[in-house]
């Protein structure tokens, strides 16, 4: 069980920078609804590769200056139980928060946020 929701716990999000936030968490209440929506449709674990980031870490790791990860909106995620980073894409498009939010698709994993800006979509 997680504190967040039924399968996703805060620390799951937090920065994985060093030196810097103290591992904050901030975690956008729509990303955790629509994470899960995922986690159900595909009934299979989810791996939060980078969920929150401070300023600082996503410097760092060369995130966008206004990266929707330092908004708690954004994580990156895999699907360690053989599910392709294609496939969540594809999954993930049918739910409302990421078909109107951003997906990105990357070698190993697949980017979701609930920007609430308008669709983006791209591949790496």
């Amino acid at each position: 069980m997680g504190d967040l929701s039924k399968n996703f716990n805060r620390s799951e999000f937090a920065c994985k920078g060093k030196n810097c936030c103290g591992h904050s968490a901030a975690v956008h209440p729509d990303l955790v609804d629509a994470l899960q929506a995922l986690r159900d449709r595909i009934g299979k674990p989810l791996s939060i590769t980078s969920g929150f980031r401070c300023n600082r870490h996503n410097k760092a790791v060369g995130g966008a200056e206004q990266s929707f990860h330092t908004l708690g909106m954004a994580a990156d995620v895999s699907c360690p139980a053989g599910v392709s980073p294609e496939e969540l894409a594809v999954i993930a498009e049918e739910i409302p928060l990421f078909r109107e939010g951003g997906i990105g698709v990357y070698a190993s994993w697949v980017h979701l946020d609930v920007r609430q800006s308008g669709k983006a979509r791209w591949r790496s």
